[in-house]
């Protein structure tokens, strides 16, 4: 790979990829770094972090399966904000197997969030039932459902096609081919696609209210996160505003997703009330009805401390966003 005069790669033509050889070290970014030079950063991070998971799951070592899924799902954020800056339609073709793979591990990664949640201390020492006494009788359902769902993902992730993704996504992050635009410097073409990113999470924060329906407040943690992820890509170029608005929305992210684990929790809670292969006793049916219940004040509990959060960041949120707007002018 040879750099330009000004420091945006360009892939060699038709040097043939090495599987065998790692993805090359990290790419420094700084101010006066080109976009392409930004990006490229953000692909190799991201493409190495997938790879090392991935790498993981087949002997299922702790957090794997998160690490591979949130690389993949950083990646296909990564390719939302500069994908148009990359040739050969490349970010058209990563971005559906990425959502694939990602998706392909999901179902394990809720379980294994379930099964945490449960060994966890009672954030409500009132709280009945109490995390132990459901657990008690679902961690062992839990357990069998996610080695079941993570040998199905590990067939398809031994695929081809996953191979696939993997070979293409090393052979983009050791040598991406750009369009002129990234000559750029990241300044001046990054900033606008972080605040798109912004202004589109903004949006419904302004109208929902705590107890909306958990499908908008799922819509509105999605955002939150591209907005989040959109933020890391420019963070290295940008600086510190850039920064702290990834901060400030992972902050919102959070309770959000606090509020989506107990969706997920009263699905599965839900689908093993159902399962007629081990039936349940009069007491763990009551216990787990309660349960179902307390999941949607649980809800409504993290809506409202996401809102609050949003409320009272907005003036540092203004300021942040001037900030940024006035980068690489």
């Amino acid at each position: 790979m040879t750099p330009r005069p000004d420091g945006t790669p360009v892939a060699n033509e038709g040097s043939p990829l090495d599987h065998s050889l790692a993805l090359p070290p990290a790419t420094p970014v700084g101010a006066r770094s080109t976009t392409g030079v930004a990006v490229m950063a953000h692909l190799r991070r991201q493409t190495r972090e997938l790879v090392q998971a991935h790498a993981l799951l087949e002997g299922d070592s702790p957090d794997a399966v998160h690490a591979a899924r949130v690389a993949a799902r950083r990646l296909r954020s990564g390719l939302r904000v500069y994908g148009d800056l990359l040739r050969d339609d490349i970010a058209t073709q990563l971005r559906p197997e990425l959502s694939w793979y990602a998706g392909r591990l999901s179902p394990a990664r809720d379980l294994e969030v379930f099964d945490l949640w449960l060994r966890s201390p009672d954030g409500d020492t009132d709280a009945q039932p109490t995390r132990a006494q459901i657990g008690a009788s679902l961690i062992p359902w839990l357990r069998r459902r996610r080695e079941h769902v993570l040998h199905e993902a590990l067939v398809e992730l031994r695929s081809e096609r996953a191979a696939a993704l993997l070979d293409l996504l090393v052979a983009v992050a050791r040598a991406p081919r750009f369009t002129r635009i990234a000559r750029r410097r990241a300044s001046t073409l990054l900033a606008p696609r972080v605040l798109r990113a912004d202004r589109q999470a903004v949006r419904p924060l302004g109208h929902l209210r705590p107890d909306d329906s958990p499908e908008a407040w799922h819509r509105a943690r999605i955002s939150a996160k591209r907005a989040r992820y959109a933020a890391e890509v420019g963070a290295s170029a940008l600086g510190r505003p850039c920064a702290e608005l990834a901060h400030l929305w992972a902050s919102i992210s959070e309770p959000l997703g606090e509020a989506q684990d107990a969706t997920i929790q009263r699905t599965l809670v839900l689908e093993r009330v159902s399962d007629a292969s081990t039936p349940l006793s009069a007491a763990e049916a009551f216990t787990f009805g309660i349960f179902v219940a307390s999941t949607r004040h649980r809800e409504v509990a993290c809506h409202r401390e996401a809102r609050n959060i949003w409320l009272d960041a907005r003036h540092e949120h203004a300021r942040i966003r001037r900030a940024m707007s006035g980068i690489g002018v």
